[in-house]
């Protein structure tokens, strides 16, 4: 490949064209499988482009955004409306890979959004042959149950947090890092050590920048050492700790909504009705493709909205729904209970 290249980014239906270095384009296609098929087949004549260049594009086209973060150095786009491009100047390559990689899922999901693709603040793994969604806001347990299913259940990887249902109540995922409280690292490390490697080998450029996580959010462990409130783990390597696979997509079969009780004497499950489920999950329901480059939106100004209700009732009327309380020190037990529920109330998986 020359010392730049062009590709297309395939997801969900949608297509993303990039021009870029070619060291940043391999660093792109590695992070992006098994969610995005990066190509170099002919993009659409309507498809949002990315440019990673080494100096900043000039002309009245172009405008400078900042976005500022405590977790990692400002985001720094530059943005053409009109012909609906982005340009990033690429000053290190393990930031420039990094932020081409959202810039390319967010431009993929706006297209899934304007499509009327229902997103969900949650995760999906695959286990005994059935798609397990968790749904929940923050802090609600959701990364802690997708953990413990990879962990204690033999479940399979499809997303953390930003889940993508489609036409047949299908789930996708997609390459976003996965953030996890070390607290909830160290209370899984007690029954998996390995998982402890984490807190140390992790590629992410953001877990050695000095932010908020190792200031505001740190923690200290039982032994007294200083460490951050969370990591930043790729979805590759989360499956090599955890010795899963990736699953670009599952169909939803069952969905979870957890919440902990320290003082529950043992997991509980509820199931919950088709308008039980509906209301519950309408609570999940994503308003926006991302709330990250908020610029984006004015490229997709119309989306359709009856198609996410429709997808949004079917799921509540065909998947299996319940509300889990869990224990962090026994999420083992939740996880069993879960599998043990969902035998019951189908049948073995074939």
């Amino acid at each position: 490949m020359a010392s730049d290249g062009q590709v297309v980014a395939y997801a969900y239906g949608a297509s993303v064209r990039v021009s870029a270095p070619a060291g940043v384009l391999a660093g792109l296609t590695g992070l992006a499988s098994p969610y995005i098929e990066v190509t170099s087949a002919e993009a659409p004549r309507d498809a949002p482009h990315v440019l990673v260049r080494a100096t900043p594009p000039s002309g009245d086209a172009w405008r400078r955004v900042v976005l500022e973060s405590e977790y990692e150095p400002d985001r720094v786009v530059w943005v053409d409306d009109a012909r609906r491009r982005l340009a990033l100047v690429n000053e290190d390559d393990s930031w420039a890979v990094q932020q081409l990689l959202r810039s390319v899922r967010y431009l993929l999901r706006w297209q899934a959004y304007e499509r009327g693709d229902l997103f969900l603040h949650g995760g999906l793994v695959r286990a005994q042959g059935a798609g397990i969604a968790f749904l929940g806001h923050k802090r609600s347990g959701k990364t802690s149950s997708i953990l413990s299913a990879l962990l204690n259940g033999g479940a399979d990887f499809v997303s953390n947090d930003d889940l993508v249902i489609t036409d047949a109540l299908t789930g996708h995922g997609s390459p976003r890092t996965v953030n996890v409280r070390t607290d909830v690292l160290l209370a899984l490390t007690r029954d998996t050590p390995a998982l402890l490697s984490l807190l140390s080998d992790t590629s992410h450029p953001a877990n050695a920048f000095p932010g908020r996580h190792h200031t505001h959010d740190a923690i200290r462990s039982d032994a007294g050492d200083r460490l951050p409130g969370s990591v930043w783990v790729r979805c590759a390597e989360l499956a090599h700790a955890t010795r899963c696979s990736l699953l670009p997509g599952s169909r939803v079969d069952m969905v979870v909504l957890p919440r902990f009780d320290s003082g529950a004497d043992g997991p509980t499950l509820t199931r919950l009705t088709p308008t039980e489920a509906y209301q519950a999950l309408s609570e999940h329901v994503e308003s926006t493709a991302t709330k990250y480059d908020p610029y984006l939106a004015a490229w997709f100004p119309t989306t359709a909205a009856d198609r996410r209700v429709r997808l949004l009732r079917q799921l509540a009327d065909q998947a299996l729904c319940f509300r889990l309380t869990q224990d962090m020190r026994r999420l083992a037990d939740a996880t069993a209970l879960l599998l043990a529920t969902r035998t019951a109330a189908v049948g073995p998986a074939s």
